[in-house]
């Protein structure tokens, strides 16, 4: 049993390439932290160790008597000790989370900037199979997903549980077998957190139906993972495809093609987009993921709304616009009064005479500088452009023939003289001002933005 443990810890070290390395690693001073220690002091790996206490402060003087163990235990062998109290009772009850999650909150955060600190590349926990049965029946019991069945993973950087592949049954008869001295932390037989309760009473129960409990649930949280990684993939490829990004900030969704995937397809696409693009303070819940596809499968040619208060969806003509972390559209207004260029965020305008580019769309005007002074600005409610025929049109109807998405209308840059619209980029020019490129009296402007350009050749009006 001892030579099962010390071939599995070889095998992980070996597997992850382990070895001459400053690592952390946390040590409550109970048995599992214990082994795990003198099994790395007495290895051949030539790892600097730091080691880590987190004293949470709940069991009186039983707490800091795991302390004082653990700082014996690394003065024994010379070893650099970080300690943290905190309360966590108190902790709990200012946060809003039950005991077991406060603690890990708090003591994932400690661990990871001593792992700072040290300038240490993991940071080792001791983790063993029978933690993770009990993670699993945890997580089940919460409702959890396919992804937190997968449960605990030996490598989940920094994160390192090399005796992951471990019993209980073992870590114990080794530090029997070598006299190796370690405290009880009598919480673990405390009921009243789910943990122990699985521990306790849930986990004997099934052993008596299944006694191959703990190798059975290991091989279904291996499927588990394994048909998690060929999901990840599909609906990687399939994000990609569906998910356009205009800019940073910004990205389409081409309706016909979302709207032909399944429900699951749906949900896993939008959780995948949002997990790589925003960050924790802007929480996607399942009602959010919802509410999205309600709006994409919607008859409802246009709508919008906030899915959080920084991430916005416009639906328009059959795309979705999401925008992240951009409340309103950037506002354009700058006058222009001679030939040059202008630059307005990811606007450029360049205004000429002559040389002209021939791979640069110019479109031509009759102006004249310096009696002409143009003013660039976003399209505006009520707008009108004069046609072909005399006849003028509100853009508003331009628009909703050529089916422009509102969430493009008020991107799209207006040009106008002394009050009237002569252009609308991408759309029509004032027949009063259309000029022919042969006439050297003309002036020509191009326009261009990156960023404009991707949404208009997406979108497709």
């Amino acid at each position: 049993m001892i030579r099962d443990l010390h071939q599995n810890l070889s095998s992980n070290f070996d597997k992850h390439l382990v070895r001459n390395q400053k690592i952390v690693i946390g040590v409550s001073g109970g048995e599992d932290s214990v082994a795990l220690l003198t099994l790395l002091i007495n290895s051949e790996l030539n790892l600097q160790i730091t080691v880590c206490h987190f004293n949470h402060l709940l069991r009186g003087d039983s707490s800091f008597n795991d302390e004082i163990f653990v700082k014996e235990l690394c003065k024994k062998y010379s070893l650099k000790l970080y300690t943290k109290r905190l309360n966590i009772l108190r902790a709990s009850s200012l946060i809003k989370k039950g005991i077991e999650e406060t603690s890990r909150i708090f003591r994932r955060k400690f661990f990871e900037e001593i792992l700072y600190k040290s300038k240490s590349s993991l940071i080792l926990l001791a983790h063993h199979s029978n933690d993770q049965v009990e993670t699993f029946f945890m997580r089940l019991l919460r409702g959890a997903s396919l992804k937190g069945l997968e449960s605990m993973k030996i490598l989940d950087y920094p994160y390192y549980r090399p005796l992951l592949g471990s019993t209980k049954e073992m870590i114990r008869s080794y530090l029997i077998e070598k006299k190796i001295e370690w405290v009880n932390d009598s919480s673990n037989s405390d009921d009243k957190y789910t943990r122990n309760n699985i521990r306790k009473n849930l986990i004997p129960l099934l052993s008596r139906i299944n006694p191959n409990l703990s190798s059975t649930i290991s091989r279904t949280i291996k499927m588990i993972a394994d048909q998690n990684l060929f999901t990840q993939q599909h609906i990687s490829n399939l994000s990609n495809l569906i998910i356009k990004p205009i800019s940073n900030s910004e990205f389409t969704i081409r309706l016909y093609d979302f709207n032909e995937l399944t429900s699951f397809e749906k949900s896993e696409i939008l959780y995948c987009f949002f997990s790589k693009k925003i960050n924790s303070d802007n929480f996607i819940s399942y009602q959010n993921i919802r509410d999205l596809i309600s709006l994409a499968e919607s008859p409802k040619a246009s709508a919008e709304f906030y899915l959080t208060q920084n991430i916005k969806a416009e639906k328009g003509y059959g795309y979705l616009l999401l925008q992240i972390g951009v409340q309103n559209s950037k506002k354009i207004n700058f006058q222009i009064s001679k030939e040059g260029s202008w630059e307005s965020n990811d606007l450029f305008v360049t205004v000429k005479k002559d040389n002209f580019e021939e791979d640069v769309d110019y479109k031509f005007f009759n102006l004249t500088f310096p009696d002409s002074n143009i003013r660039v600005r976003n399209y505006q409610d009520g707008d009108r452009i004069r046609l072909k025929g005399q006849h003028s049109k509100k853009l508003k109807d331009i628009f909703i023939d050529k089916k422009v998405p509102k969430f493009l209308r008020y991107k799209l840059p207006v040009f106008e003289l002394s009050g009237e619209i002569f252009y609308i980029y991408g759309l029509k020019i004032n027949s009063n001002f259309q000029a022919n490129p042969a006439d050297k009296e003309s002036i020509g402007i191009a326009v261009k933005s990156n960023n404009l350009e991707k949404l208009i050749n997406e979108v497709n009006f």
